[in-house]
């Protein structure tokens, strides 16, 4: 049965909670605990509404094949990343800027051009036509749960997909020529190298993802923006935040892209 008003808003009230102090939660309680993902996504809304949430882009994840068939009918992992938290490489945040900060290295897209909510869904050749670039980025995923990695998937959407910061690197050249799950990353925390990219049957089909993602924003009543970007998923094993300063991704025969946390 799909959560009531008063159930979406004592989960709002908590989630919203976490947000502002920066403490994670055990869990939703099971009487406004989503099963959907229209109930994720309805808590989700309602919670960026109430946290003054303006997208600079969008996250996604569980966009691998194992990832969606572990998601089965919920699907992928959508989230709004807050544009104030979009910055380009090398960036610098603060750590109080997030509660339990993940560092992700992702092959993402800024787009050129507004796809905005319409009848009919859109093609990925329409979708990938209003594509400005294909770009390499560090995504920050930011979630607010104890023990995330337990949590069902509903639960994560509803904290609006554990979405955070991002940043932006260089453009990836050609990437409408190029396969872009077999570009090389390794991962570097404070100069000393930590992982590499995942084997391309671990990765997303990028495009696919990037579809997916403006059909479900123009769903939802937003469409995606000029300007946005769009994450597709880990494209590297991702890494709780310690206490490292720096966090660089190298991808091979695109660039660098870097992050620094102060205090």
């Amino acid at each position: 049965m799909a959560l009531n008003e008063q159930q979406i808003a004592q989960a709002v009230e908590l989630l919203a909670g976490s947000h502002k102090e920066k403490l994670p939660l055990a869990a939703l309680p099971d009487d406004c605990l989503p099963a959907t993902a229209a109930d994720a996504m309805a808590i989700q809304m309602a919670l960026n509404e109430k946290n003054g949430v303006v997208p600079g882009g969008w996250k996604v994840g569980f966009t691998s094949a194992a990832l969606l068939e572990k998601a089965g009918a919920i699907g992928p992992m959508l989230g709004a990343m807050p544009k104030w938290l979009c910055r380009t490489s090398p960036a610098t945040f603060s750590r109080r800027d997030f509660t339990l900060p993940v560092i992700e290295f992702e092959i993402g897209y800024r787009m050129g051009a507004d796809l905005p909510p319409r009848e009919a869904a859109y093609t990925e050749t329409e979708v990938l036509a209003a594509v400005d670039s294909a770009i390499i980025g560090i995504e920050i995923a930011d979630p607010h749960y104890e023990e995330v990695f337990s949590q069902p998937i509903p639960s994560l959407i509803a904290d609006n997909g554990v979405a955070g910061g991002f940043i932006a690197g260089p453009d990836i050249p050609d990437w409408r020529e190029r396969d872009l799950a077999d570009i090389a990353i390794a991962s570097f925390a404070d100069g000393e190298q930590v992982g590499e990219g995942f084997e391309r049957d671990a990765r997303c089909d990028a495009a696919w993802v990037l579809t997916w993602t403006a059909n479900k924003v123009a769903q939802y009543g937003a469409g995606l923006k000029t300007g946005d970007y769009v994450t597709t998923g880990a494209a590297a094993p991702p890494a709780f935040l310690g206490e490292e300063s720096e966090w660089q991704g190298r991808f091979d025969g695109v660039g660098e892209v870097t992050v620094r946390f102060t205090d």
